[in-house]
């Protein structure tokens, strides 16, 4: 299975469907969410250890990408300027962050130090 079939199953899981034209935004999707992981451990690659963390970062990316592709102003409850921040009518925002912050913790026994 590829990254980008793994991702769309994972979306699927949590009630999302893909298009097949949205392949890009799902590639685009994954390499931020490994960068991510590769830039808080400090290493070259993303342990394989790490693979269902970066997957699920990788669904918040794309889900978070999308959704302010689409329909934005029909979605927002409120926007403030100060420190930017989206409040949206439904529940997205919740399960944006809850796929952003999952893994955290495993994430920490890989980083290395910068010297």
């Amino acid at each position: 299975m590829t990254e980008i079939e793994a991702l769309r199953e994972r979306l699927c899981d949590l009630g999302f469907e893909t298009e097949e034209n949205e392949a890009d935004a799902l590639n685009e999707a994954i390499k931020r969410a490994e960068q991510t992981i590769m830039n808080y451990c400090n290493c070259e690659s993303v342990p394989e250890e790490l693979y269902f963390v970066a997957l699920d970062m990788a669904a918040g990316e794309y889900l978070a990408s999308a959704r302010f592709a689409d329909n934005i102003k029909d979605n927002l409850k409120s926007i403030s300027e100060g420190d930017v921040s989206f409040t949206f009518k439904d529940n997205m925002g919740d399960v944006i962050d809850e796929l952003f912050s999952r893994g955290s913790e495993e994430m920490a026994s890989f980083r290395r130090l910068k010297w």
